[in-house]
């Protein structure tokens, strides 16, 4: 039985959890005794003897064991992390054989597009450092990288970092200054930074603050009319923090994955001002490249002859792949004759009937410059189909 991609992931993980466990333990050990020759060279240098020899000798026979056990012990350890890799080679293919199109970065102009994509998601990361270093060597010029604004990254990493850190009111700063956008797109970003800052005021004991806090907060519900539940939930919490919020109903309110929740939704939604994705397109690039990969591979296992480089070679894979709802970035016509996706090459056309058919479809079914739509009797020509876009 043909191992699953999650059983194979497992057996790596295996090995790698022996090999982190073998270096601890080794690292430990040599610690501990280093400790124990220190200690005792410290020893017999405070009790002086004449024989300069018999000092010198005495040590030596001390650390030369130590040495040779851990000289052998490195050997075992080496064994152990080179087992991954061979477990790697065992459960993965890395021979992708026809898939790679070299042809797809054969000029300067494609060069310089993976550049300015690894240099925006270096810029998403905040290291801009780095980022900067490359577009120095690769000669790009910050206007290229889609129109982002530097600063505009700066400001919502520094932001982040403080969100990580639990502070809260740079994000707070941010969205008073956004609140005109934030409030037309019915965005919570602020009553959701505002509620974790009144938990924040619980948990320091501050409660008179705390309460005008949520005063205030209840105000600004009222005014947006949402969120009136969650205001309710936070005066039960202010009743039960004056004793021990972390033992009370509302300790949900603590959990630490709730930071982790906030920090994603300040980065989609300060994306989103920008009209930038959340994802960057190194990323998604990536994580689809990575799903298609076993599928495409397995074509090219299928099919060892001239044609599976020319099909690979168009700007369309030859299979659908299932990418996830989160990357349909656009809508797609599927041809209910052909059953085949539509393309820039291949566009929907409606009859017209109303139908819609592929054109390949289209030209397939046309007979003498006389077209009978496959779903009504209707009878017309195909030129006065007309292409949609979607």
């Amino acid at each position: 039985m043909s191992l699953t991609t999650t059983n194979m992931l497992n057996l790596v993980e295996k090995d790698v959890d022996k090999a982190i466990e073998s270096v601890q333990e080794y690292y430990d050990n040599i610690e501990t005794n280093l400790d124990q020759v220190i200690e005792q060279i410290q020893t017999t240098l405070s009790h002086p003897i004449d024989d300069q020899h018999l000092i010198q000798t005495s040590l030596q026979n001390t650390i030369k064991p130590l040495a040779k056990q851990y000289s052998d012990k490195h050997k075992d350890l080496h064994g152990s992390i080179s087992k991954i890799g061979k477990t790697i080679d065992k459960c993965f293919q890395s021979d992708f054989g026809n898939v790679p199109i070299t042809e797809l970065f054969d000029t300067p102009e494609k060069y310089k597009l993976i550049y300015m994509i690894i240099c925006e998601d270096l810029y998403r990361q905040g290291r801009m450092t780095i980022a900067d270093k490359l577009i120095e060597e690769s000669k790009l010029n910050d206007n290229d990288l889609f129109n982002l604004e530097k600063n505009f990254l700066e400001e919502i990493n520094m932001i982040l970092e403080n969100l990580r850190e639990k502070n809260l009111m740079p994000a707070i700063e941010w969205c008073l200054r956004h609140r005109t956008q934030l409030n037309q797109t019915g965005s919570l970003l602020e009553f959701h930074l505002h509620k974790m800052r009144f938990v924040q005021l619980l948990q320091m004991g501050t409660f008179q603050e705390a309460k005008t806090y949520l005063t205030n907060l209840r105000q600004y519900s009222i005014s947006n009319g949402q969120c009136e539940q969650d205001v309710n939930q936070l005066m039960g919490a202010l009743v039960f923090a004056q004793r021990d919020l972390a033992k009370s109903p509302y300790k949900y309110l603590l959990e630490p994955h709730l930071w982790l929740q906030l920090s994603e939704l300040f980065m989609q939604q300060a994306f989103q001002q920008v009209g930038l994705a959340q994802d960057s397109p190194l990323y998604v690039v990536m994580k689809i490249g990575f799903q298609a990969l076993p599928a495409l591979m397995s074509i090219v296992n299928a099919m060892q002859n001239t044609q599976v480089c020319h099909i690979l070679s168009k700007d369309e894979l030859p299979i659908e792949i299932d990418v996830g709802q989160e990357h349909r970035y656009h809508s797609v016509f599927a041809c209910p004759i052909l059953r085949q996706q539509t393309t820039d090459q291949n566009p929907p056309m409606k009859l017209v009937c109303g139908h819609v058919i592929s054109k390949d479809a289209l030209n397939k079914l046309s007979i003498q410059n006389k077209l009978k739509c496959p779903y009504c009797p209707l009878e017309q020509s195909p030129s006065d189909a007309r292409q949609l876009f979607f």
